[in-house]
């Protein structure tokens, strides 16, 4: 990667943009770079950065609305978003085009993408979620004494980036599930938590997972024996238990306020042995063997393990929930919540005696939720989403021609 990056380098230019800048400042190098140690200021720094590029970006949609091809921009769509009964209030619409990434139409056009590869290659049959872990080694190795993880979002963007490279070659050169036959992600950033990645894997005819005996071998959800593996057992117990909620502790955040359970629905029933359940997700088998450790102050046995694969968790040492897609019913559901796009609100207040025009760019503005880690993220031009397969966009002539 690095080799390309220095070729591309080669093509001699007289000015960088804003966004190189930056990257160029976040760099981490021998002699000591004052600003990636000034803690809370280094994370409101990147932050400010980050808007700054981004409001560019925004005013050049804004003042080139007739560079830019929509579809359709119908004054139903007007009608519809604001409630209007009235026709002659709809207003023109500024809208953000679709090469503006993390924008409506953005969004929309992967979850197409999305969509026809799954019409191309058949169900999906594997979805899980890796989140970054600060402790890992790569990330203490390279912290000063002075420094606090949360304040270094360009050391833990970098990390993780790089544990995603060597996890895609694992699922596409060393095919741990079998020969894969496309497969896509998407990382999102929480609030004031850390990244993670979700994604999809299709596989190949002949790798199919048709069976519950197939599932074993990829999923685990018990304990494991703390004699005979250790290691796996330690990995098992720091990052794949849930909670505890429900009994245990209401006041979770996992908890349903209306309902009192947990909304990943755990403790789970325990099973002797894995079948297809009837909500488009196995049930995995989770044996009553009266094993039991102490997380959070509170004695969990197997019904509180998340799902894991063994090979997964042992390389990457951080949390991997993975589950099986063994239903069609629950592709689009999965896609949709892989690319349901940024945290986000959107209110208007209108007068019913005035004409407001829509401005996308403006809500696009004022109603995303940045956080320093997304801020790095989007400044080193790490990719929020990727598809490994080729999907062509035919345009459509509504004029007939």
């Amino acid at each position: 990667m690095e080799a390309e990056v220095m070729q591309k380098g080669k093509q001699k230019r007289d000015t960088v943009s804003c966004r190189e800048y930056y990257c160029y400042k976040l760099q981490i190098r021998d002699d000591e770079n004052i600003l990636l140690h000034a803690g809370r200021l280094f994370q409101q720094y990147t932050v400010d950065e980050w808007i700054k590029i981004e409001s560019q970006r925004l005013d050049f949609a804004s003042l080139n609305q007739d560079l830019f091809r929509v579809d359709v921009l119908g004054g139903l769509l007007d009608v519809l978003r604001r409630g209007e009964r009235d026709a002659s209030q709809v207003g023109k619409q500024k809208i953000l085009p679709l090469s503006f990434t993390g924008g409506p139409r953005d969004m929309h056009r992967r979850y197409m993408d999305a969509i026809a590869l799954e019409q191309r290659f058949g169900k999906p049959d594997i979805f899980f979620t890796m989140t970054c872990n600060p402790s890992w080694p790569e990330i203490k190795e390279n912290l000063l004494s002075i420094d606090e993880t949360q304040n270094r979002p360009d050391l833990i963007s970098g990390v993780f980036r790089a544990k995603l490279e060597e996890l895609k070659k694992d699922i596409v050169k060393t095919q741990i599930f079998g020969k894969v036959a496309t497969f896509m992600y998407t990382v999102e950033f929480q609030k004031r938590g850390l990244p993670h990645a979700h994604f999809l894997i299709i596989l190949d005819e002949k790798y199919k997972l048709l069976t519950p005996e197939a599932y074993d071998h990829f999923v685990y959800a018990e304990i494991p024996d703390e004699k005979e593996n250790p290691t796996l057992y330690s990995l098992v117990t720091d990052h794949m238990m849930h909670g505890p909620c429900g009994e245990l502790n209401p006041t979770n955040s996992f908890m349903k306020k209306k309902t009192g359970q947990c909304k990943f629905k755990y403790p789970k029933e325990f099973a002797e042995q894995t079948t297809k359940g009837k909500n488009s997700y196995p049930i995995y088998r989770r044996r009553n063997t009266g094993k039991k450790v102490k997380i959070r102050g509170h004695l969990l046995d197997n019904a509180w393990v998340v799902p894991y694969n063994p090979y997964l968790l042992y390389k990457f040492n951080c949390h991997i929930n993975i589950e099986i897609c063994s239903d069609i019913k629950v592709v689009k559901y999965i896609y949709k919540y892989i690319c349901k796009g940024h945290d986000k609100i959107a209110f208007h207040i209108y007068a019913n005696d005035t004409n407001v025009e829509i401005d996308e760019i403006k809500e696009y503005q004022s109603a995303r939720w940045v956080s320093p880690l997304e801020a790095t993220w989007r400044i080193f031009a790490f990719p929020i989403s990727e598809i490994f397969s080729n999907v062509y966009h035919l345009q459509l002539h509504l004029d007939g021609q």
